[in-house]
């Protein structure tokens, strides 16, 4: 497949939270280019969904909404935009991002050099909220923000696909994983893109792309924080990755900025967090596998 000069771009949001629907597609709207598309991919009935703005750059030709009608999961969801797109490449952007014109740009300008995946740096936007003693750079990856000392990686917020190469290689998202309803299950984008290097496609993380991540107020507890940590830990366990990811958990939190006795504090709180979830997760497999073998010999 040769790569495309100046690919145009499906940008999907996949959503569950028709409150925040209006302001997602209004600032896509502002960065979208001529040739691109709008794809929302509602997870909700379709009597949730919310009256959506529009403009002269973004009629409504150019907009197509699906409901799933009811909450199938962000997974679910990002599979369906891959097969609804009507362009090879796929932006995925979350309703809360801020995109803008100058990183779809380097997002098409890494497509149209042949690459299969590629996202950008996602920084944290506190909307002037306090930014609290529990939460240094090391827990941003909680609120899918990266840190600003560290490298980026490639996550869901706002990362691009070649949705083409993806079903080459037979690679989609693991509707075991990410958000489905009130949970904060994760780890579906980062599980793809490691599948997809792993058969062999090119993955580019543009660091001098940026985007916003818009921070509600209610993130910013400790007990929202712990819970992430705490859904963090059984997304690892339902990737069979377990181990290792509590390695990565741990480094994360114990690099946050601030005093040392701080930051070991909060790493060990954290960390312990993604273990009870780990633990918690292999409770509920054993019960589902124990569940599944007194069902087949009832049969």
């Amino acid at each position: 497949m040769t790569p495309i000069a100046h690919p145009p771009l499906t940008i999907a949001i996949c959503s569950n939270r028709p409150d925040l629907l209006p302001g997602a597609v209004a600032r896509t709207t502002a960065a979208i280019g001529p040739r691109d598309n709008l794809l929302i991919i509602a997870d909700m009935p379709a009597y949730h969904l919310p009256a959506l703005p529009t403009s002269s750059s973004l009629p409504l030709l150019r907009i197509r909404v699906i409901c799933n009608e009811g909450n199938h999961g962000l997974a679910y969801s990002r599979n369906k935009a891959m097969k609804e797109a009507t362009t090879r490449h796929l932006v995925f952007l979350d309703d809360d991002i801020v995109p803008t014109a100058e990183a779809l740009t380097q997002i098409r300008a890494a497509l149209a050099a042949g690459a299969h995946v590629t996202g950008t740096r996602i920084t944290a936007h506190l909307q002037g909220h306090h930014c609290p003693w529990f939460l240094t750079s090391g827990q941003l990856h909680y609120l899918g923000s990266h840190a600003p000392a560290r490298p980026a990686s490639i996550w869901g917020g706002s990362f691009a696909i070649d949705s083409e190469h993806a079903r080459l290689l037979g690679v989609g998202f693991d509707e075991r994983l990410g958000r489905v309803g009130g949970s904060l299950s994760s780890a579906e984008d980062t599980t793809f893109v490691r599948e997809m290097t792993a058969r062999g496609a090119t993955a580019v993380i543009l660091h001098d792309a940026e985007v916003q991540h818009l921070i509600p107020a209610h993130r910013l507890t400790l007990s929202y924080l712990l819970r992430r940590a705490f859904w963090q830990g059984r997304s690892e366990a339902r990737r069979n990755d377990a181990w290792r990811g509590m390695g990565k958990e741990w480094n994360r939190n114990w690099s946050g900025d601030g005093a040392h006795p701080v930051r070991a504090a909060l790493a060990v709180l954290y960390t312990a967090s993604v273990l009870l979830g780990v633990l918690r997760e292999a409770i509920a497999q054993s019960r589902a596998g124990t569940a599944n073998v007194e069902a087949g010999g009832d049969q």
